[in-house]
């Protein structure tokens, strides 16, 4: 994972906008190369992440040490979505697990590719299962993932998505499946305070949620440039944003 962090931080360029935009806001794209954009890579890197994103920690483990990759890559691409490409969501959970992996970060607690029900599914509840600790406080990421041509409908799916995962009752059997489902071991250095969290009887009321939403969509100005340092294209990607 520690190559592809590496060639996620090169490929993806984060925009340092300005203060008009709060620092809950990140935008992101591509970077260029020969004048294209470096759209192919990013397919490539999703690819390579499969594993990671698909397979528990104890998984890739034991395949590791039987040395049968062939197999753990076979198992992990198993769970990818059977559905029509245009209609499972796969990889945008993936694109927004790399996100969280990389540019925050955060630490995966449960696989959720791995609890669906049937090929065919999407992920029930949210689109991500991590947590950070910070300042000694432990926080849940349960974040969405919206890929559409557009901006506003992307917002618009994920406002409607967001309503209805934070509902009380969808909460909590959000919480009940998790908590019963923890892949991190107990010699992590933040085990106990999660399972506490999930597994401690703990209100509701006094779980912090984080919830970070990926939107991607399509923008015109991609194809006008062929460079990301080039002050007029920062300058309307700024207005774009």
């Amino acid at each position: 994972m520690k190559a592809l962090k590496g060639r996620i931080k090169n490929l993806i360029f984060k925009f340092n906008l300005s203060s008009t935009l709060t620092s809950e806001k990140h935008p992101f794209t591509l970077d260029y190369e020969n004048g294209s954009y470096r759209q192919r890579e990013l397919v490539k890197i999703i690819k390579d992440s499969v594993i990671h994103f698909a397979l528990t920690p104890d998984e890739i483990k034991k395949w590791k040490e039987s040395d049968d990759f062939g197999e753990m890559e076979r198992k992990a691409w198993d769970r990818i979505s059977k559905a029509h490409k245009y209609s499972k969501g796969d990889y945008g959970e993936l694109l927004l697990f790399l996100m969280l992996s990389v540019f925050f970060p955060t630490n995966k607690f449960v696989t959720k590719v791995r609890l669906r029900s049937s090929k065919k599914d999407q992920i029930k509840g949210f689109d991500c299962a991590h947590f950070t600790v910070e300042q000694g406080q432990t926080y849940l990421w349960l974040g969405e993932a919206k890929f559409h041509n557009s901006f506003s409908n992307a917002i618009a799916g994920a406002i409607e998505s967001i309503e209805e995962h934070c509902e009380i009752d969808y909460l909590n059997d959000e919480i009940s499946i998790l908590s019963s489902n923890i892949e991190i071991n107990e010699e992590f250095p933040h085990y106990e305070a999660l399972n506490d969290l999930l597994n401690g009887g703990v209100s509701l009321d006094k779980i912090k949620i984080k919830i970070p939403v990926l939107l991607t969509y399509d923008s015109a100005l991609l194809k006008k440039y062929d460079s990301i340092e080039d002050a007029e294209f920062l300058l309307n990607m700024e207005k774009d944003f």
